[in-house]
């Protein structure tokens, strides 16, 4: 899942400057649908996702109930 370029060289600073960018302009706030998920695990008390195929292979990607 993370086969990337990111974390070097040009890749990284520009990375770097898009996170800058995003922090910026969130002012420390999640984004409205992080937000949104998050109440959904509150009010539900499961994960927003629906994984009917069963996990996902990578653990990161995988429900957070």
């Amino acid at each position: 899942m993370d086969l990337t370029t990111l974390g070097t060289g040009d890749v990284r600073e520009a990375h770097e400057r898009f996170e800058a960018m995003q922090a910026h302009l969130k002012d420390g706030d999640q984004p409205p649908s992080e937000r949104l998920m998050a109440r959904h695990r509150e009010m539900f008390g499961r994960e927003y996702r629906l994984e009917t195929e069963g996990e996902h292979p990578a653990p990161s990607r995988r429900s957070r109930d």
